[in-house]
């Protein structure tokens, strides 16, 4: 008997969380924390308030993207059973306490590179290491840069709110600079196609580069003369020559070797030590 009540009393602590959850969702609150539902006082132990709210996740009722981070799944998610990280991002980074802007292939996709639909949900964050990973079958990519260039981003409307995503010039610095986690270079030229329709190179734009590495913006000049946007290299070029920086010479890919015998791009300084095919892109 005395399993059967603790079993009926358990019940009774979901039914009440679910319910709290139900009215929260109602006035349109779907993202919560583990320290929102303690404040709620229920006579409980830690535990049993844990086994609760694993009974409603269980239940297909709440996801946890993030240790006690929670997001109630909306109906027209139900199916799946997830909800993109675009629902709770800016809350999560919040919770986080972390400056943020979605960006790499992510960023992309909201700038204009329509077709760089990524498997991943990438953000650009500062702050001490932390770790990337699946969370409720999204992988969370982080990318970790101290000094964040918040002038150029800019928020999206979400479900939820907002969240902050890299502009199109941040993005192409971006997937250049981090080109392993967008599929490599020949991936990173074809993201530069798209993006190149809604970028400019103005005087605007120098604080940006600012940001950069010479490496970086040398690589993205380069990248960008190989796929026909030459006046948007030009633009770079002056860019570049007016804020101080130095140009040296630099493979175009980090991780290839490079042979004395190999072509130098003479006005981006760059190895050609890495060939993709332009005609593909």
């Amino acid at each position: 008997m005395l399993i059967i009540n603790n079993k009926m009393i358990a019940q009774k602590k979901t039914t009440y969380l679910h319910d709290w959850v139900n009215d929260e969702m109602i006035r349109g609150r779907y993202i919560f924390t583990k320290d929102d539902v303690k404040n709620l006082n229920l006579p409980i132990s830690d535990q049993a308030l844990q086994n609760s709210l694993n009974r409603l996740i269980e239940r297909g009722i709440i996801m946890s993207p993030w240790q006690n981070f929670y997001v109630t799944i909306p109906t027209e998610y139900k199916l799946r059973g997830v909800v993109p990280p675009s629902f709770y991002i800016d809350r999560l980074m919040q919770f986080l306490g972390r400056d943020y802007y979605v960006s790499l292939l992510t960023a992309a996709a909201f700038n204009g590179a329509s077709h760089q639909k990524a498997m991943v949900f990438q953000v650009t964050t500062n702050g001490g290491p932390i770790r990337s990973g699946v969370k409720n079958g999204i992988r969370l990519v982080f990318t970790l840069r101290q000094n964040l260039p918040s002038e150029f981003t800019r928020q999206i409307k979400t479900q939820t709110g907002y969240m902050i995503v890299a502009g199109p010039e941040l993005t192409a610095l971006d997937v250049v600079a981090e080109e392993s986690k967008v599929g490599g270079l020949s991936r990173a030229a074809e993201v530069l196609v798209e993006l190149c329709e809604n970028t400019s190179w103005g005087v605007g734009k120098s604080q940006l580069i600012g940001f950069f590495s010479s490496a970086t913006i040398q690589r993205l000049g380069y990248l960008l003369e190989k796929i026909e946007f030459r006046e948007q290299a030009d633009s770079l070029y002056a860019l570049f020559k007016q804020s101080g920086k130095t140009m040296r010479k630099i493979p175009l890919k980090q991780t290839v070797a490079i042979r004395a015998d190999m072509p130098i791009n003479k006005r981006w300084k760059i190895i050609e030590n890495y060939k993709f095919d332009i005609d593909e892109i």
